[in-house]
């Protein structure tokens, strides 16, 4: 759906995205393949990797709660995405973190080696992967959303207008 949207609340609503989509590809995918490459001489690089992400997630969050108190609606409404697609990449870092230490553990104390944990940890990364491709994905488009003065269905029946925006079309 298509409001009629001043220009000062389209810069603000777009600020989200573009924190969110910097922590992903430059993060998570730019950042991270570098470090990975570097890995057997400084192995702390890529540790910076999901130090960042939790910088940039932990921002989004504690900023949109104090948004959601006194922005316009929507703004708002854009924090309110970015903040819940935070959360996803949150718990889906948190559950990766959780099944490499245990492979870890495995390989540590199950007297396991290496070479056997790794093809594990590489397939306990791909849904990370996918789900940073998906999102990345996701945000592309809520930036051009909140860019275009749009938001999508769900999120007005949500999160109801004031009487004062005009809806300029109802598809999207």
């Amino acid at each position: 759906m298509k409001f009629d949207i001043d220009d000062s609340d389209i810069k603000a609503s777009k600020i989200p995205h573009e924190i969110f989509l910097t922590n992903l590809i430059v993060n998570h995918v730019l950042y991270f393949i570098s470090a990975l490459g570097m890995a057997k001489s400084l192995p702390q690089l890529v540790a910076a990797t999901p130090i960042i992400s939790i910088g940039a997630l932990g921002y989004i969050m504690v900023r949109g709660k104090k948004i959601q108190r006194s922005a316009p609606w929507f703004v708002r409404c854009h924090w309110q995405i970015a903040m819940n697609r935070s959360r996803i990449l949150l718990l889906t870092l948190s559950a990766l973190t959780l099944l490499l230490s245990t492979l870890y553990a495995i390989h540590l104390y199950g007297d396991v080696a290496f070479a056997q944990i790794f093809p594990m940890a590489a397939i306990v990364t791909i849904p990370v992967m996918i789900t940073i491709l998906a999102l990345i994905l996701m945000e592309s488009e809520a930036l051009h959303f909140a860019s275009s003065g749009q938001l999508s269905k769900g999120m007005v029946e949500r999160h109801p207008p004031p009487e004062q925006i005009v809806q300029i079309d109802k598809e999207s």
